[in-house]
């Protein structure tokens, strides 16, 4: 069955420190390009409109932790899980999320009155007891209409879970891609930042590099086994 989703995502592309390329990589999906942190709010748009909800009923929270790589020839977006966080009925109860608190990130946010050279954005995930994940703060730069990175909307996944029979163990459910249909994508803006990373996520430190704001709506329909 078909969804229909939007999302205001803020990402973080940068060069990733050994330690933490070797905690988030995967070698059957070779890393071909910067790593990526996302963060994200987003609605399920279909049962949004379908059903007389408050938007947060219809909402969930996102943060994911992966790289730039290929699948069946062209560019994609690896967020293998436990990376790829969704809080919500959206996510695992062992992998819970606190909703992304966004500070001038969208409309829904006070005095904010759209994205703009110089202004700031920022970002700010935790688990649910409270747990720092990561702290985003950009600063965009100039508008970029039609350039945001190709696979940015085409995500390759690694689906595996704990194994509570064998401690340590894991359940792999295997490789998959996930690819965005009819996107529709605006408000690209670029400028530079940070995060930092808490060690909820499985490593701590801070990474810079090239931040991008951007708003999007998609149809995920087809998950293909890779």
């Amino acid at each position: 069955m078909s969804t229909r989703v939007g999302q205001e995502i803020l990402v973080l592309r940068f060069e990733p420190p050994a330690e933490l390329e070797q905690l988030i990589s995967d070698p059957a999906v070779p890393r071909t390009g910067p790593a990526v942190l996302l963060v994200a709010d987003c609605i399920d748009l279909d049962r949004w409109r379908a059903e007389p909800l408050e938007p947060q009923q219809a909402g969930w929270t996102e943060i994911a932790l992966g790289y730039h790589c290929e699948a069946r020839g062209e560019p994609a977006t690896a967020f293998h899980f436990p990376f790829l966080l969704l809080s919500g009925s959206r996510g695992d109860n062992g992998m819970g999320l606190a909703d992304v608190e966004l500070t001038r990130f969208h409309a829904a946010c006070p005095d904010f009155d759209g994205p703009a050279a110089g202004r700031r954005v920022e970002a700010t995930a935790r688990t649910f007891a409270g747990a720092p994940l990561a702290e985003v703060e950009a600063t965009l730069e100039r508008a970029a209409p039609g350039e945001l990175p190709a696979g940015l909307l085409r995500w390759v996944n690694r689906v595996s879970y704990p194994d509570v029979t064998q401690p340590g163990a894991l359940l792999d459910a295997g490789l998959w891609l996930v690819p965005a249909q009819d996107c529709e994508v605006a408000d690209e803006w670029v400028g530079r930042g940070s995060a930092t990373l808490g060690a909820a996520i499985g490593w701590s430190g801070v990474v810079e590099g090239e931040a991008w704001h951007y708003g999007t709506v998609f149809t995920l329909d087809a998950v293909e086994a890779l």
